[in-house]
């Protein structure tokens, strides 16, 4: 499953922050996701590390389960809104 930019048509993967599941904590904390065709996303950091101190692997599942509801992200080149493309459907 691809996410539609408009400014860059189809795209593997996009980007979201982690405020609105890990409030001010995850303020400014990049995810990248990659959603797969059955709807379940694969979730990582953009920047590995960001995480240090806390408890990664109960972010990154509070991640992945947001970014498998959520239906808009941020586009990795232009910074443009991007939705997954079966939203469209």
């Amino acid at each position: 499953m691809k996410f539609d930019c408009d400014n860059c048509g189809k795209i593997d993967e996009a980007v979201f922050d982690g405020y609105p599941f890990g409030d001010r904590l995850l303020e400014g904390v990049q995810f990248i996701a990659r959603k797969n065709d059955d709807g379940s996303c694969e979730v990582r950091l953009t920047e590995p590390g960001m995480l240090a101190g806390l408890d990664e692997k109960h972010w990154m599942s509070r991640a992945k389960t947001f970014a498998e509801k959520n239906d808009v992200f941020e586009c990795p080149i232009c910074h443009g809104q991007v939705v997954p493309d079966d939203m469209l459907a």
